[in-house]
């Protein structure tokens, strides 16, 4: 019997992974942010339901009834100066400049299906966030070099939207696309090579690179489209709309006002469902760093320990997802208390019917 012991104690050790103080506390910071993932986000804006709010304008010329409306303005979208990238690329007409820069790098996989497993491969391929070799777990051989080229964004100071003056630093712009790159337009530098899509810096070339290497692209908003924006007319200017002082909307889009209410609105699903499946999923995993410990207690008896984990898996999901609907539905609820309001309403009035049935089923007094 005490060998028996001996050697479930043993396994125990050698599968517990991680320290129970470490899991407990792991737990407690998933679970602390998934009610504030499910908190703050029933609490975010539909802003194409705001913005069909708006007044629909022609910011072809300067109206002063306008002033201080919430409008979409209809006009050519123009920036007040060319721009470009100082290092890479000559001045241009367009309203806003991404520079991508990529290196060739040394990036670490775990091998195997186990969690505890502490075996690695290693291979190069293009990346935007190198990795810290120094933080690898074999670094020698596999190092990667700092970052020289950073990516960037560049924008004019100001432009216009018709005769509206905007501020093209704090609008939020359609996203751009991608830039085909040529000699004429690039800034001469000996230590570069250029393809359609990339400027290239480093020691081998784009078909066979060496760590280290770069690729450079660019993407950009063209200046001088028909575009409609969203925000607030304030003299000869359109200036950033606060709804209810709080909620920003200062957009632009190369599209009617339908199809960019539908564009906000689409957002709008896509991100408050995504927040609540995270919230989800952080409960779930809160509750399977608790119970992991209780698991791995069955690593001797590898059947034992297969279906203690289904069944762990399900019943904490299960609970996970009641407490995500719980706490999405009291957030939802403090965040419009509209409908806090009218669901009090109607208790209260199913309650006053209830109570009128209950009464008239009780006999009458002295029968």
């Amino acid at each position: 019997m005490s060998q028996l012991l001996n050697l479930f104690t043993r396994r125990r050790q050698e599968r517990s992974g991680c320290s129970p103080v470490f899991l407990i506390a792991g737990s407690v910071i998933a679970f602390i942010a998934a009610t504030a993932i499910l908190w703050s986000n029933e609490g975010r804006v539909d802003f194409g339901r705001i913005g069909a709010e708006s007044v629909a304008i022609e910011a072809s010329a300067i109206d002063p009834s306008h002033d201080g409306l919430f409008v979409a303005a209809s006009g050519l979208l123009v920036g007040d100066a060319p721009i470009g990238d100082r290092d890479f690329l000559q001045p241009g007409d367009w309203l806003e400049v991404e520079r991508l820069v990529e290196m060739y790098a040394w990036e670490q996989k775990s091998e195997g299906s186990d969690e505890n497993s502490s075996s690695y491969s290693y291979h190069t391929a293009w990346t935007d966030d190198p990795a810290d070799s120094s933080a690898f777990s074999v670094p020698g051989g596999h190092a990667n070099p700092p970052l020289t080229v950073s990516g960037g964004v560049f924008r004019p100071e100001s432009g216009r939207l018709g005769r509206y003056g905007i501020d093209t630093r704090g609008l939020d712009l359609p996203a751009g696309e991608p830039l085909v790159l040529d000699k004429e337009g690039m800034i001469a530098g000996s230590d570069r090579s250029l393809s359609s899509e990339y400027i290239f810096v480093g020691k081998g070339t784009l078909a066979e690179p060496a760590v280290g290497d770069l690729r450079i692209r660019f993407q950009a908003v063209p200046s001088g489209r028909q575009a409609i924006l969203f925000g607030q007319v304030a003299g000869d200017s359109i200036v950033p709309y606060f709804h209810r002082e709080r909620d920003r909307l200062y957009r632009a889009f190369f599209s009617g006002r339908a199809d960019a209410l539908a564009e906000m609105s689409a957002e709008y699903r896509f991100a408050l469902w995504g927040m609540r499946v995270a919230g989800l999923v952080l409960y779930w995993v809160s509750f399977l760093l608790v119970f992991s410990p209780f698991t791995r207690l069955l690593g001797g008896i590898p059947l034992l320990e297969r279906l203690g984990k289904g069944l762990i898996a399900i019943v904490t999901f299960v609970v996970a997802a009641l407490l995500a609907l719980v706490v999405a539905t009291l957030a939802y609820l403090f965040h419009n208390p509209l409908a806090l309001l009218i669901l009090l309403l109607l208790a209260g009035l199913l309650f006053a019917a209830g109570r009128a049935v209950w009464q008239r089923k009780q006999p009458k007094a002295g029968q």
